[in-house]
C-alpha cells in the first residue's frame, strides 16, 4: 500500500470515528450526595438529581409494567444502613397522564428529576448501588441506561 493510500485510510477511520462518537447522546446526566438530617444525627437524605437536556424526558420510578423503562434505584444489601420509606420524586416540568405511544398513563420529567431516599446509619460504613433509567424525546426512546453510586456515611454527623 502507498503512503498516499495509507494516509486516506487513516483519515477516512479518523472520519469515521469521529462520525460514531457524536452519535452517542447522553440527554440525561445524574449527580447524587448525601445530605444529614437536621436534629437527627444517624439519619441522613440521599439526593439524586437529573438533569434533562431540552426536548427529552426520563420516567418516574412509579410506572406500571409494558410502558417505559422506570426509573430504579437498586441499594446493596448493607445491615448498617436503614431504608426509611419509599424513594421520593419531584422535578422541574412534570407530565402526568395518557401517553398515546404507550398507551398508558405515565408519569415523566422534564429539566429535571430530584429522588430522594431517607436513611438510618448504624455505623461508618459505604452504601453502594445502581440507578436504572431511560430517556426519550418526541420521536425516539434510547435504551435504559445504568449507573453506579456509592455513598460513605457515619452515624453522629453534626
Amino acid at each position: 500500500m502507498t503512503r498516499k493510500a495509507a494516509s486516506f485510510f487513516m483519515f477516512l477511520a479518523l472520519l469515521i470515528g469521529g462520525f460514531a462518537s457524536a452519535q452517542i447522546l447522553t440527554p440525561v446526566k445524574w449527580t447524587w450526595h448525601a445530605e444529614p438530617i437536621a436534629n437527627s444525627p444517624n439519619e441522613y437524605k440521599l439526593i439524586f438529581t437529573a438533569t434533562v437536556d431540552k426536548k427529552w424526558h426520563t420516567y418516574s420510578q412509579y410506572i406500571k409494567e409494558g410502558g417505559p423503562v422506570a426509573t430504579k434505584f437498586s441499594f446493596e444489601k448493607n445491615n448498617d444502613i436503614l431504608l426509611e420509606g419509599k424513594t421520593s420524586e419531584t422535578g422541574g416540568k412534570v407530565f402526568e397522564g395518557h401517553d398515546p405511544v404507550f398507551n398508558m398513563q405515565i408519569k415523566y420529567f422534564e429539566e429535571k428529576m430530584v429522588c430522594e431516599q431517607k436513611v438510618k446509619v448504624l455505623k461508618d460504613t459505604k452504601l453502594k448501588g445502581t440507578l436504572e433509567f431511560m430517556a426519550c424525546d418526541d420521536s425516539r426512546c434510547l435504551p435504559p441506561d445504568d449507573q453506579d453510586f456509592e455513598f460513605a456515611l457515619k452515624p453522629g454527623h453534626k
